[in-house]
């Protein structure tokens, strides 16, 4: 069940809170302590979903700040006007957590505990201690800073379903992403959203449409294969939209999450074994394969993974970024035989090149730091051109392989204007879709290849990989063009 917390700061905005997310929740979650001069009757009168009553003192990372009696009191209205759910701290005490238990006829209880320091924890002595309140739900979430983070909660709600206890398990913040995503596929009772609008009441929580409309984490089961993009950041990624329509078309029983790694070897020894593939993008591409038990030829030659899939129990590294480009060119143009350019010495250049070469291109390149353009020239048998040259080099097929262009800094371009007439241009840059080099192209009569183009090209083939199914092409530009 999706739980949407209810978090103002004020009783207008509370109210319109209740109103926008009504059609993406199970539960509603009134947060007392955050919702200013809360009006508890009418909070529950204007839903009739189940609700969840939820005052969170400071000392427990919430805004009530008043005293203990206090609260206790706000929650015990709460209980006589008709919340279906009281949630306890764990840390107020046996004697309180008992007087709302002998409550249960009216109100069932929910017992949580929240770490917000990074204090050492054991999985095993904190699930002992919430199961033996003998609470209706117990509720537990911490903070994290690594999507391998999010082990403890998977392996709580592991103790709690071999009890056949109703249990929600939470790992905060942005790492944690996955956690709240993932809760029914580890057997957990709910997970808690935002509404989507005003303030979060924790630390990375999903808006409640993204849970139910993008993931469809209430459709989860024990079988769902999970699929999700490695990286560190990862907030910028639109492969979570991409892949999760194309599940949904093929009627696939599979989720595709981010994850935010930061060190790598855990992530791959602990969460790794839970994963059907993955996405693998900054600054993971080349540390992955010391991990892998296979690297495919074209990875191992670029010296890059993007893509792992399992296969009989076994991972595979693959590159799908370099088909990905020249497909994307060759659209527009054959490359046999054709000068092809490319500004940039880094992993995306060395892919492009790479498979230009195969493809029969005479391939020169040119990078602001002459000496690695250079070593990656003759590294891959290509030709190496001074920056300051490329306006004197003929080239039919021009390739920006840099981040130049690039949101926010969107008035940069790699290359003189004035050498793009009647060229082939391609631009990796695909935010914003147009880039200024790319217009410059168009306006002088050039043809051009945006760098979506490539994107979705990789990402059907890593679709192809994961689910042994042809994609909707159309479908994935469609999504992708949508969050631009």
């Amino acid at each position: 069940m999706i739980i949407a917390s209810i978090a103002g700061p004020s009783m207008d905005q509370a109210l319109q809170q209740v109103t926008a997310v009504s059609r993406h929740a199970d539960i509603m979650e009134f947060r007392l302590d955050m919702i200013a001069k809360a009006e508890i009757g009418r909070l529950l009168r204007s839903t009739r979903k189940p609700k969840i009553a939820t005052c969170r003192p400071v000392w427990e990372g919430g805004g009530f700040a008043g005293r203990e009696a206090d609260r206790i009191e706000i929650l015990e209205a709460a209980s006589l006007l008709g919340a279906d759910y009281v949630d306890i701290e764990y840390d107020a005490g046996e004697a309180i957590i008992r007087s709302f238990m002998r409550r249960r006829r009216e109100t069932r209880v929910i017992v949580s505990k929240h770490l917000f320091s990074r204090v050492p924890f054991r999985v095993q002595t904190v699930y002992r201690q919430l199961h033996a309140t003998g609470a209706d739900v117990i509720k537990f979430a911490y903070r994290a800073e690594d999507a391998a983070d999010i082990v403890p909660a998977v392996d709580f709600l592991a103790l709690a379903r071999s009890d056949h206890r109703k249990a929600v398990a939470i790992a905060m913040d942005e790492p944690g992403e996955a956690s709240r995503i993932l809760y029914r596929r580890f057997g957990g009772w709910a997970t808690y959203a935002s509404s989507g609008t005003g303030e979060s009441a924790a630390p990375g929580q999903v808006p409640a449409w993204q849970l139910r409309s993008l993931y469809r984490a209430h459709a989860l089961t024990s079988r769902t294969r999970v699929f999700g993009v490695i990286g560190n950041p990862v907030r910028q990624s639109r492969g979570i939209y991409v892949h999760n329509a194309v599940f949904q078309k093929n009627g696939i029983n599979a989720v595709y999450c981010r994850f935010a790694v930061a060190d790598l070897g855990r992530f791959m020894r602990t969460v790794m074994p839970l994963l059907g593939g993955c996405s693998v993008t900054l600054p993971h591409k080349e540390r992955i394969v010391r991990y892998l038990d296979s690297v495919d030829s074209t990875a191992r030659a670029i010296g890059a993974v993007n893509t792992i899939f399992r296969r009989a129990g076994k991972l595979t590294g693959t590159n799908t970024d370099a088909a990905a480009a020249l497909d994307a060119i060759e659209e527009v143009t054959d490359v046999r035989g054709k000068r092809l350019l490319i500004i940039g010495a880094g992993g995306a250049s060395r892919a492009i090149a790479y498979e230009a070469l195969i493809r029969g291109a005479r391939v020169l390149i040119a990078n602001r730091t002459e000496a690695r353009s250079r070593r990656l020239a003759e590294q891959l048998g290509a030709v190496h051109v001074k920056m300051t040259d490329v306006a004197r080099v003929p080239f039919d097929i021009l390739v920006n392989a840099t981040s130049v262009g690039m949101y926010p800094a969107v008035s940069e371009i790699p290359v003189p204007e004035a050498i793009l007439a009647g060229k082939v241009v391609f631009d990796v840059v695909y935010n914003p879709p147009l880039t200024r080099l790319l217009r410059a192209a168009k306006e002088a009569g050039g043809r051009i290849v945006p760098g979506t183009a490539m994107y979705i090209n990789q990402a059907a083939r890593q679709s192809r990989l994961f689910t042994r199914k042809e994609p909707d092409l159309r479908l994935m530009r469609r999504v992708f063009h949508r969050q631009g």
